[in-house]
């Protein structure tokens, strides 16, 4: 039976992974080191903004010490945030699906965005989203980012519910194996990526609307 559902942000309650390239481009695109969208959805999406930093200073051979590294994370968030400002909504059935579990079951935020981020987020796309979820674990709480199942874990600890009762939704298939690899049961949306690419989904649904937990329980219980 589930017990808890775990949520991943970015690209499952809201459709972020293109403001969050731009934000990216932003930054990056100055220095000689930009890339397309499409490099970034089959590169870098799943990464949180240390891991995806990394990546690309070492594809250049560029040495990144851990004092530019904070420095571009924050500008990062900078650019970001006012990308945001020019608004944002949530993708197809989220808020409603969010309300309706919450009023079920104890929901978290298992992400690899950082917590000022979903803090910014959240409330535009639904000002009672927030007091929602018993629990967020974001990219600045952990020290490995997806797929390492490190989130998903401290996500359930805090919920005090065994991984094994805890469902999983997910837009890409590293955070698909991070939360296998907890014990996760999973569900994918192919928000981001096709069906065919979410390979360690349970099951794939198109999309949160008319979701409810009792068909969950159906498909899980």
């Amino acid at each position: 039976m589930i017990k808890a559902i775990v949520f991943d942000f970015d690209g499952v309650l809201v459709d972020s992974e293109p403001l969050h390239y731009r934000a990216f481009l932003r930054l990056l695109e100055p220095m000689g080191m930009g890339f397309e969208y499409r490099d970034y959805l089959a590169d870098y999406a799943g990464f949180d903004d240390r891991d995806l930093l990394r990546t690309v200073y070492h594809q250049h051979d560029k040495p990144l010490d851990d004092t530019e590294l904070k420095t571009l994370i924050d500008r990062k968030a900078d650019a970001f945030e006012q990308i945001v400002s020019e608004g944002i909504a949530p993708l197809p059935g989220a808020a409603d699906f969010v309300r309706h579990a919450s009023a079920r079951l104890p929901i978290a935020i298992a992400s690899g965005a950082l917590a000022r981020d979903i803090d910014l987020i959240l409330p535009a796309i639904g000002a009672d989203l927030p007091e929602r979820f018993e629990t967020m674990v974001t990219a600045d709480q952990v020290t490995r980012s997806k797929p390492d199942p490190e989130t998903y874990r401290l996500a359930a600890q805090r919920l005090g519910i065994e991984p094994a009762h805890c469902l999983a939704i997910e837009d890409t298939d590293p955070g698909l194996v991070a939360a296998v690899t907890a014990g996760m049961r999973t569900i994918g949306l192919p928000n981001t990526y096709p069906a065919e690419a979410l390979g360690h989904a349970e099951r794939v649904i198109d999309s949160l609307e008319g979701l409810t937990v009792e068909q969950i329980q159906s498909w899980f219980g």
